[in-house]
This record gives C-alpha cells, sequence and structure tokens, in this order.
C-alpha cells in the first residue's frame, strides 16, 4: 500500500457537561463548561482558516434540545457500573439538571459544526459511556449506541470510546450499527485502555511529563499500519494538554514536543493524530488558542513544503476503503 503524503489528524470529544457529570457535581468545572460556547465557533474559525479537517465525536445527548426530549432516549437497559456515579441518569431521575439546560444541551453547536467544511460528526456514545468500568454489559453498550443514533437520526463512521476506554470486545457490536472506526489508544503501554482509577495517579503523572518531554517517541505511524479488525483502528498520537499556570514555564516545551512529532510524521510521509475536549480551552482561552495557532502554522509549512495533509477520521476509512477494494 503506496502512502505518497502524510496526514495529519484532529479529533474532538465533544461532550459538555455529559463527560465530567461524576466528577462536577459542585459545579467546579462549570467555567469551563459555559465557555465552549465560545470555544467552539473560534475553533471552527481557525479549522477554516487553515483548512484543518476534524472529527467531533459528540455525545449523543447533546442533541437533546432539553429534558423532556432526551427522556425519550434513554435506553431501557441502563449502564449498571458498580459506582452509581458513573452513570449520569441519576441527575436526570432527580432533576439536578434544568430543562434547557446549556451545560448539557448543545444542539446549536452542532449543528455549527455540521455547517463547516471538512467536520465530521462522530459518536462519543449517548451517555458519555464507559465501556471498561465494572458492572456494565455489552448489551447496555449496544443500547446506548442506538440510542447515540436514533436521537441524532443519522449513521456515523467514527467513534471515539469515552475516556479512551476501547473495548475490543465490543467493536463486533460497532460494526453492526454501521460504525467503521474508531480511535485507538496511542501505542504504548502507558497509554494502555483502563478503567478511569486504575494505576490512575502513576499514569496522570507521566502522561503529564510526557506532555513535555518526549518519554514515549513521536507516535506517529505509516498508514498502511490502520488495520481494521473488525472496524477500522485509527490510533491517537498525542492528546493537546491545555494551557497549565504552575507549568508555565514549561509552555514552550509542551508546543515543540508536538511540532517535532508534526515535523517527524511529515517528512516521513506518516500519519500524526491529536486529540483534545473543547473544554479543556475554557480556560485560559487566550493562551490555549496562541497554542494552536502555532501548531496549524506549523501545519501550513509543513503541508506547503512536505504535502503534509489534514483528515479527519471518516475521510481516512474513505481511503482505506477504496484501496482495500483494489
Amino acid at each position: 500500500m503506496v502512502q505518497r503524503q502524510g496526514i495529519f489528524v484532529v479529533s474532538l470529544d465533544f461532550e459538555l457537561g455529559w463527560g465530567v457529570q461524576d466528577i462536577n457535581r459542585g459545579g467546579n468545572y462549570d467555567q469551563n463548561i459555559l465557555a465552549v460556547y465560545d470555544v467552539v465557533p473560534r475553533l471552527l474559525q481557525l479549522f477554516e482558516q487553515h483548512d484543518i479537517h476534524a472529527t467531533w465525536a459528540t455525545v449523543g445527548a447533546l442533541f437533546a434540545g432539553s429534558m423532556s426530549e432526551i427522556k425519550a432516549y434513554i435506553p431501557m437497559d441502563r449502564p449498571s457500573y458498580k459506582k452509581k456515579q458513573y452513570a449520569p441518569y441519576e441527575l436526570i431521575d432527580n432533576k439536578l439538571i434544568y430543562e434547557q439546560d446549556v451545560r448539557y444541551f448543545g444542539k446549536s453547536l452542532i449543528q455549527q459544526v455540521l455547517d463547516t467544511p471538512h467536520q465530521e460528526i462522530g459518536t462519543h456514545t449517548f451517555s458519555h459511556y464507559y465501556c471498561l468500568e465494572d458492572g456494565q454489559t455489552s448489551n447496555q453498550f449496544k443500547q446506548d449506541i442506538e440510542a447515540a443514533l436514533a436521537i441524532a437520526d443519522r449513521t456515523y463512521t467514527s467513534i471515539i470510546f469515552p475516556r479512551n476506554q476501547a473495548n475490543k470486545d465490543y467493536l463486533d457490536i460497532c460494526k453492526s450499527l454501521g460504525i467503521t472506526a474508531y480511535r485507538g489508544n496511542a501505542r504504548h503501554l502507558l497509554y494502555a485502555p483502563q478503567c478511569h482509577e486504575a494505576g490512575w495517579k502513576w499514569r496522570r503523572v507521566l502522561q503529564i511529563a510526557d506532555t513535555y518531554w518526549n518519554l514515549t517517541g513521536h507516535q506517529t505511524f505509516p498508514i498502511n499500519e490502520i488495520k481494521k479488525n473488525p472496524i477500522w483502528n485509527i490510533p491517537a498520537s498525542a492528546f493537546m494538554r491545555p494551557y497549565h499556570r504552575k507549568l508555565h514555564l514549561l509552555e514552550r516545551l509542551r508546543i515543540r514536543r508536538i511540532k517535532e512529532a508534526m515535523t517527524y510524521a511529515a517528512k516521513n510521509k506518516e500519519v500524526y493524530h491529536l486529540w483534545w475536549h473543547p473544554h479543556n480551552l475554557g480556560k485560559h482561552v487566550f493562551r490555549n488558542f496562541k497554542a494552536l495557532e502555532e501548531i496549524f502554522e506549523h501545519y501550513d509549512e509543513l503541508h506547503k513544503t512536505y504535502g503534509f495533509k489534514s483528515k479527519n477520521m471518516q475521510e481516512i476509512v474513505d481511503e482505506m476503503e477504496k484501496k482495500e477494494r483494489g
């Protein structure tokens, strides 16, 4: 299989309050969530300016316009996590989300994404479903994805598993529902899929360190290493961790780490897959967008010099399927 250019993949875990509901019961993260209403238009403008093709893996519940609408799509078989707070349904049952709570309903934002060229809407499950947590079942996962399909009234090419809990036992279910690709974890032991709290502290320390220093390699790969088993795995390369005031002296290292990996991918005609959540940018917005602008300006140079090309996950699948058919 011949690859003539390197590929720059961007994917976003688009979830608003559903992604942090179990750790934000006190509202401490609401600033970041509410800021997404400013972040998304700015991101889309930046993507258009630099011709960035991106996949927005969207929590299905965001398609609802109100609490009464979402109730019509809640699966009969809800996830039976041992840690009950992982399921968002108690927020709904106990009326802790009000009727048109903008922290949880994002139809207007989704429409902006749909109206922007080269942006793919993928799924991030219906309820921000955790596929490796104790207690949940394959049938519950299947019903969750069916709900995501129903409320969006659309098919999906791509899925991104919440908290990167890529459960290989569930890939056949994804395939049966028309999904053809997922974002796999970065191919290093440090990023192997695990339950949320398994080895969390030491992994988090090392992952943060890897943001600034090259501990795990560039995590780029040739396109012919994207495998279909039973759906295409487009692995992550790096999480674009947001600006942190206490680590501001290391900021240049953070950006350099990403740019060096992009350059390696461009020169060697490989794939580099960068991801983040829109709400990550909701604090220190100016500094986060300044970093993104520098990264995308670097992409522009790599595009001119080496033919480095931006593609979303669906576009990569289309290319892989075409080559598979011969």
